[in-house]
């Protein structure tokens, strides 16, 4: 009977080491797959105790805050992360018990904005820490500002010449129609205002269809030195109002693979804006910079030049240096931004050097 009751006691911790192993085995699989959910999200999480130190953080964290995982978990939050704000939030998730769900702006560690969702972690009742997902919304914020924005410029750009279309038609229905010295004038004026909206339009599109990337480059090898004396060309008159020199320094063999008809339009806004913003008897010169596997196209001018605090702007859409010389020398304030975007549509870049009073040097670079 004792050696039965033995057998019996035998398989039944048998089995019941079977059933604890195959529930390790099923506790390790829920782990991991939870490690690789939490190692794959691109919101940060943070895990604290009750007392606030840090029991788990995932990789998005050590990316959002610079910090290294095994050098934070096990310190009290304020240590690991000094920003009193999200300190707050798990305090007071810890003393309510209640989800906390806000927008944050940081400026130490970093300067960011984030969405912060903070929930406690509940263990038979009370409460054994807190959960944060910290999801980095800086971009998102930039990208509604820019369209505020970009809203704000277009609907200030329309307004304008639309309100003296406007006023220039009311006073040739009220009886300057017949005034022969007179209706000519406000008839070229009107004109020149409707010009101007149909360029804005066009530049709109233009960039709207830049900016889709839906753009297909058609990239043949062609003569830049020869495109460039092409460009010059249409330019004569307003060169020789100007009195400016203008000379074209590129080697003459110089082959480049692009859209011909979009570098067209880089190299046109370029020598237009050299000549708008030039002195009287200035001078423009292009010239190139062989950087090995690149090639850099240079349009010098001895114009007006740039403040210091406009040149990281001045790619912007609608961005003027001198707003009301800009509009003066026409213009929709959308060029250089058009420029930037088929430069980069081309695997290149843009930019500028220049000194306020001294002239300007607007570049860009082409993979050869």
């Amino acid at each position: 009977m004792f050696i039965f009751n033995t057998k019996k006691r035998i398989n039944e911790l048998k089995q019941i080491n079977e059933q604890l192993s195959a529930k390790i085995i099923e506790l390790e699989k829920q782990n991991n797959t939870f490690q690789s959910i939490l190692h794959g999200m691109v919101e940060g999480v943070i895990a604290v105790d009750q007392d606030t130190r840090i029991v788990s953080v995932n990789p998005s964290i050590e990316n959002i805050f610079g910090v290294k995982k095994s050098m934070i978990e096990g310190k009290f939050l304020l240590e690991a992360i000094r920003n009193n704000d999200i300190v707050d939030i798990v305090n007071n998730v810890l003393k309510k018990k209640e989800v906390i769900s806000t927008e944050l702006t940081l400026l130490w560690p970093v300067q960011k904005i984030f969405q912060v969702n903070a929930s406690p972690i509940l263990e038979s009742g009370s409460i054994g820490g807190c959960l944060m997902v910290i999801h980095d919304i800086t971009e998102i914020r930039r990208l509604e500002t820019m369209r505020r924005d970009f809203v704000a410029n277009v609907s200030h750009e329309l307004k304008t010449p639309l309100t003296s279309i406007k006023g220039f038609v009311e006073t040739l229905l009220e009886g300057a129609l017949d005034d022969k010295e007179n209706n000519r004038h406000f008839l070229k004026i009107i004109q020149n205002h409707a010009e101007r909206l149909d360029e804005l339009v066009s530049d709109l599109l233009i960039l709207s269809h830049l900016e889709s990337k839906e753009v297909i480059l058609e990239k043949n090898d062609f003569n830049l030195w020869q495109e460039l004396d092409e460009v010059i060309l249409g330019f004569k008159a307003q060169l020789k109002k100007k009195k400016i020199e203008i000379n074209n320094e590129l080697p003459q063999g110089i082959l480049i693979r692009a859209d011909k008809d979009r570098i067209e339009q880089v190299v046109t806004n370029f020598i237009d804006n050299a000549i708008k913003f030039n002195k009287e008897k200035g001078f423009i010169k292009v010239y190139s910079e062989d950087l090995g596997n690149e090639i850099k196209i240079i349009v010098e001018d001895s114009g007006f030049g740039i403040p210091a605090k406009d040149i990281p702007r001045i790619f912007e859409r609608f961005y003027r240096v001198d707003k009301a010389r800009s509009r003066e020398l026409g213009g929709t304030g959308l060029g250089l931004s058009i420029v930037k975007h088929i430069i980069e549509l081309h695997g290149g870049s843009v930019g500028v050097e220049s000194t306020e009073g001294f002239g300007s040097k607007f570049w860009f670079i082409l993979p050869k």
